[in-house]
């Protein structure tokens, strides 16, 4: 895995989590993220469902990615809000038109 892949995915993980915490608008992820994603975390935002979210702000604290191949790769991730931890995961599959994307997204 090279550092472009992992830089990847640590930005676009920050941004989702900001989504999420209505720091940003969903519309931002569009540059990064596959329609599905999108979808997904629209309804999230609308619903108000990100896992403790009343706890506070979420702070992205670890980000490994492994490559499947070329031109994917899965990441997980721990984020903190408040005094707990949370997990995500992540797929990440590269593109010749658009480059890296964020292709499947699952908050735990």
């Amino acid at each position: 895995m090279d550092s472009a892949t992992k830089l990847f995915a640590d930005r676009t993980l920050r941004l989702t989590l900001e989504v999420l915490d209505h720091r940003r608008p969903v519309a931002q992820l569009a540059a990064v993220a596959e329609p599905a994603v999108l979808s997904a975390v629209r309804t999230l935002v609308r619903a108000d469902l990100a896992p403790g979210r009343t706890l506070g702000a979420a702070v992205l604290t670890r980000v490994d990615v492994v490559m499947v191949d070329a031109a994917a790769a899965e990441v997980c991730a721990a984020y903190d809000r408040g005094s707990r931890h949370f997990a995500l995961a992540a797929r990440i599959t590269r593109t010749r038109a658009k480059g890296w994307r964020l292709s499947a997204l699952r908050l735990f």
